[in-house]
């Protein structure tokens, strides 16, 4: 069992208060039932998972990684010697190549100690993580609430997500950031619970709608 589904369904578990504070999550668990668990290691190879999948599809995403790994090139010790020429013909772009090496240097020179970010606030693990060349507020949010079990990381520019406050919310329009900012307000410190769910929302109208094409 993991951290994050011990804290999301545990004795007063997180879904529970959320259901408490708002009746639409309430009654969206009741239809969709509960998130599934979407927990990742707190380790390097998720951050450079989260650069490789940057504004490509999934299966693009997992194509690269797969072909990152088969050539023993997705730990920070071997990365962080190589050059940006040296991973392009695997599929990543100058960019992310120079992002990914740059994540490596950072955590093999010591800058970087991914033990210590559980220890902080999900404020200070935010902050410290945008620092980073490639790590924009997306990727340190998804990895404070899948790799640190953060239930407040709230990862508002994310389409998913506010698809699925549209569908929750009966919107006629999907919200913005600054919308889905002042729609969380309420759900503190839960808001990483409700992405969750507005995920899992998201998803499953995703998959009848697939279905229903057939």
């Amino acid at each position: 069992m993991t951290v994050l589904y011990e804290k999301l369904h545990g004795s007063n578990g997180a879904l529970e208060s959320l259901s408490q504070l708002d009746k639409d999550i309430k009654k969206a668990l009741k239809t969709y039932g509960p998130p599934p668990d979407r927990s990742l290691p707190a380790t390097f190879q998720t951050l450079a998972r989260s650069i490789v999948g940057q504004q490509i599809s999934g299966a693009a995403a997992s194509s690269v990684w797969n072909r990152m790994k088969e050539a023993e090139l997705a730990t920070e010790d071997v990365i962080s010697d190589l050059e940006p020429d040296d991973m392009m013909p695997l599929g990543l772009s100058r960019r992310k190549a120079e992002y990914i090496i740059g994540i490596a240097k950072e955590i093999t020179s010591g800058d970087l100690v991914l033990e210590s970010l559980p220890k902080m606030s999900g404020d200070e693990v935010q902050k410290r993580l945008v620092k980073i060349r490639g790590i924009g507020a997306w990727t340190a949010d998804n990895y404070r609430l899948f790799a640190l079990a953060d239930l407040d990381a709230w990862p508002v520019a994310d389409i998913a997500l506010q698809e699925g406050m549209k569908i929750l919310k009966s919107l006629d329009t999907r919200p913005d950031v600054k919308i889905m900012e002042s729609m969380g307000e309420p759900w503190k410190p839960f808001r990483g619970v409700g992405a969750l769910i507005l995920w899992h929302i998201y998803g499953s109208h995703k998959r009848k709608a697939t279905i229903a094409d057939i």
